[in-house]
Protein backbone atom coordinates (compact mmCIF):
# COMPACT_ATOMS: atom_id res chain seq x y z
CA UNK A 1 0.00 0.00 0.00
CA UNK A 2 2.96 2.25 1.03
CA UNK A 3 4.57 1.77 -2.31
CA UNK A 4 1.69 2.07 -4.20
CA UNK A 5 1.09 5.94 -2.72
CA UNK A 6 5.01 6.71 -2.70
CA UNK A 7 4.99 5.97 -6.63
CA UNK A 8 1.85 7.66 -7.41
CA UNK A 9 2.22 10.64 -5.51
CA UNK A 10 5.61 11.37 -6.61
CA UNK A 11 3.42 10.50 -10.68
CA UNK A 12 0.81 13.04 -9.56
CA UNK A 13 3.73 15.44 -8.36
CA UNK A 14 5.95 15.10 -11.37
CA UNK A 15 6.24 17.26 -14.13
CA UNK A 16 5.81 14.81 -16.79
CA UNK A 17 1.51 15.49 -17.65
CA UNK A 18 1.33 11.35 -19.19
CA UNK A 19 2.46 10.59 -15.36
CA UNK A 20 0.26 13.21 -13.68
CA UNK A 21 -2.36 11.63 -15.89
CA UNK A 22 -1.89 7.90 -15.13
CA UNK A 23 -1.70 8.67 -11.68
CA UNK A 24 -4.95 10.58 -11.10
CA UNK A 25 -6.76 8.07 -13.06
CA UNK A 26 -5.85 5.44 -10.77
CA UNK A 27 -6.13 7.45 -7.61
CA UNK A 28 -9.73 8.48 -8.68
CA UNK A 29 -10.88 4.90 -9.61
CA UNK A 30 -9.92 2.86 -7.03
CA UNK A 31 -10.49 5.64 -4.36
CA UNK A 32 -13.97 6.49 -5.52
CA UNK A 33 -15.06 3.13 -5.53
CA UNK A 34 -16.18 0.26 -2.35
CA UNK A 35 -13.78 -2.16 -1.72
CA UNK A 36 -15.52 -5.44 -1.77
CA UNK A 37 -16.52 -4.61 -5.49
CA UNK A 38 -12.52 -4.73 -6.12
CA UNK A 39 -12.45 -7.66 -3.87
CA UNK A 40 -14.97 -9.80 -6.51
CA UNK A 41 -14.06 -8.00 -9.30
CA UNK A 42 -10.20 -9.57 -8.67
CA UNK A 43 -11.57 -13.16 -7.60
CA UNK A 44 -14.71 -13.41 -9.83
CA UNK A 45 -14.54 -11.30 -12.88
CA UNK A 46 -10.70 -11.89 -13.72
CA UNK A 47 -10.99 -15.62 -14.13
CA UNK A 48 -13.58 -14.32 -17.19
CA UNK A 49 -10.76 -13.07 -19.00
CA UNK A 50 -8.16 -16.09 -17.82
CA UNK A 51 -6.50 -14.30 -15.00
CA UNK A 52 -6.75 -16.80 -11.51
CA UNK A 53 -5.91 -15.59 -8.50
CA UNK A 54 -6.35 -17.38 -4.85
CA UNK A 55 -9.16 -15.81 -2.72
CA UNK A 56 -6.05 -14.34 -0.67
CA UNK A 57 -4.06 -12.52 -3.53
CA UNK A 58 -7.45 -11.31 -5.12
CA UNK A 59 -8.60 -9.78 -1.44
CA UNK A 60 -4.72 -8.48 -1.16
CA UNK A 61 -4.65 -6.49 -4.48
CA UNK A 62 -7.80 -5.06 -4.11
CA UNK A 63 -7.24 -4.02 -0.93
CA UNK A 64 -3.45 -2.76 -1.70
CA UNK A 65 -5.00 -1.08 -4.75
CA UNK A 66 -7.90 0.66 -2.51
CA UNK A 67 -5.80 1.70 0.14
CA UNK A 68 -2.69 2.58 -1.77
CA UNK A 69 -4.86 5.34 -4.46
CA UNK A 70 -5.85 7.01 -0.68
CA UNK A 71 -1.80 6.59 0.26
CA UNK A 72 -1.35 8.53 -3.28
CA UNK A 73 -3.43 11.42 -2.47
CA UNK A 74 -2.58 11.72 1.52
CA UNK A 75 1.50 11.44 0.01
CA UNK A 76 0.88 14.12 -2.78
CA UNK A 77 -0.76 16.72 -0.42
CA UNK A 78 2.90 15.79 1.81
CA UNK A 79 4.83 16.20 -1.25
CA UNK A 80 3.09 19.49 -1.96
CA UNK A 81 3.63 20.41 1.71
CA UNK A 82 7.30 20.61 2.12
CA UNK A 83 8.76 24.12 1.42
CA UNK A 84 9.98 24.84 -1.67
CA UNK A 85 13.63 26.50 -0.24
CA UNK A 86 13.75 22.40 0.56
CA UNK A 87 13.84 21.81 -3.05
CA UNK A 88 15.97 24.44 -3.83
CA UNK A 89 18.61 23.63 -1.23
CA UNK A 90 18.93 19.96 -2.49
CA UNK A 91 19.67 21.24 -5.72
CA UNK A 92 22.38 24.21 -4.43
CA UNK A 93 24.39 21.03 -3.21
CA UNK A 94 23.97 19.46 -6.40
CA UNK A 95 21.69 16.69 -5.69
CA UNK A 96 19.62 15.27 -9.07
CA UNK A 97 16.05 15.06 -9.06
CA UNK A 98 15.72 11.75 -8.12
CA UNK A 99 17.93 12.45 -5.01
CA UNK A 100 16.08 15.58 -3.81
CA UNK A 101 12.98 13.67 -3.70
CA UNK A 102 14.28 10.59 -2.16
CA UNK A 103 16.80 11.95 0.58
CA UNK A 104 14.93 15.78 0.99
CA UNK A 105 11.26 15.78 0.00
CA UNK A 106 10.14 12.47 0.57
CA UNK A 107 10.99 12.05 4.31
CA UNK A 108 9.36 15.41 5.10
CA UNK A 109 6.34 14.34 2.90
CA UNK A 110 6.51 11.03 5.16
CA UNK A 111 6.53 12.55 8.56
CA UNK A 112 3.85 15.57 7.45
CA UNK A 113 1.74 13.08 6.43
CA UNK A 114 2.26 10.13 9.22
CA UNK A 115 -1.28 11.17 10.96
CA UNK A 116 -3.28 10.54 7.58
CA UNK A 117 -1.51 7.87 6.48
CA UNK A 118 -1.84 5.80 10.25
CA UNK A 119 -5.31 6.50 9.55
CA UNK A 120 -5.31 4.74 6.26
CA UNK A 121 -3.26 1.97 7.94
CA UNK A 122 -6.25 1.73 10.39
CA UNK A 123 -9.00 1.15 7.72
CA UNK A 124 -6.72 -0.92 5.87
CA UNK A 125 -6.76 -3.30 8.89
CA UNK A 126 -10.45 -3.00 9.45
CA UNK A 127 -11.39 -3.54 5.79
CA UNK A 128 -9.57 -6.63 5.92
CA UNK A 129 -12.45 -8.05 6.99
CA UNK A 130 -14.23 -7.86 3.42
CA UNK A 131 -12.15 -10.25 2.03
CA UNK A 132 -14.35 -13.14 4.40
CA UNK A 133 -16.85 -12.63 1.79
CA UNK A 134 -14.68 -14.45 -1.10
CA UNK A 135 -13.66 -17.32 1.46
CA UNK A 136 -10.55 -15.99 2.85
CA UNK A 137 -9.53 -17.24 6.13
CA UNK A 138 -8.96 -13.96 8.27
CA UNK A 139 -10.53 -13.61 11.37
CA UNK A 140 -14.37 -12.31 10.42
CA UNK A 141 -14.24 -15.35 8.42
CA UNK A 142 -13.66 -17.50 10.89
CA UNK A 143 -15.76 -16.02 13.46
CA UNK A 144 -18.92 -16.84 10.55
CA UNK A 145 -18.08 -20.37 10.43
CA UNK A 146 -18.44 -20.30 14.39
CA UNK A 147 -21.11 -18.72 14.15
CA UNK A 148 -22.89 -21.26 11.59
CA UNK A 149 -21.72 -24.09 14.26
CA UNK A 150 -22.67 -22.80 17.51
CA UNK A 151 -25.46 -20.45 16.51
CA UNK A 152 -24.61 -17.89 18.53
CA UNK A 153 -23.73 -15.15 17.12
CA UNK A 154 -23.82 -11.89 19.57
CA UNK A 155 -21.21 -12.71 21.86
CA UNK A 156 -18.91 -13.72 18.90
CA UNK A 157 -19.56 -10.74 17.54
CA UNK A 158 -18.99 -8.86 20.43
CA UNK A 159 -15.94 -10.40 20.88
CA UNK A 160 -14.57 -9.75 17.02
CA UNK A 161 -15.29 -5.97 17.61
CA UNK A 162 -13.13 -5.91 20.86
CA UNK A 163 -10.76 -7.86 18.91
CA UNK A 164 -10.88 -5.26 16.10
CA UNK A 165 -11.00 -2.46 18.96
CA UNK A 166 -7.53 -3.37 20.55
CA UNK A 167 -5.79 -3.89 17.21
CA UNK A 168 -7.03 -0.43 16.71
CA UNK A 169 -5.61 0.85 19.88
CA UNK A 170 -2.24 -0.99 19.11
CA UNK A 171 -2.05 0.44 16.20
CA UNK A 172 -2.77 4.38 16.72
CA UNK A 173 -0.69 4.27 19.93
CA UNK A 174 2.32 2.96 17.69
CA UNK A 175 1.66 5.67 15.17
CA UNK A 176 1.44 8.46 18.01
CA UNK A 177 5.03 7.33 18.75
CA UNK A 178 6.12 7.41 15.66
CA UNK A 179 5.04 10.65 14.87
CA UNK A 180 6.32 11.80 18.30
CA UNK A 181 9.91 10.39 17.42
CA UNK A 182 9.77 12.16 14.46
CA UNK A 183 8.43 15.39 15.44
CA UNK A 184 12.05 15.45 17.10
CA UNK A 185 13.63 16.66 13.43
CA UNK A 186 11.13 19.65 13.18
CA UNK A 187 9.16 21.03 10.45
Amino acid sequence: MLLVGIAGAAMRTSRSAPARTLATAFAEFFRNTPPLVWIFFFYFALPGIGIKLSAFTAGTLALVFYQGAIAIEILRAGIEAVAEGQREAASALGLSPLQQFVNVVLPQAFRISLPALGNNLISLLKNTSLISAIGTIEITGIANDIIAIRLSSAELYLTLGVFYLVCVIVLSAMVRVSEQRLSRYGS
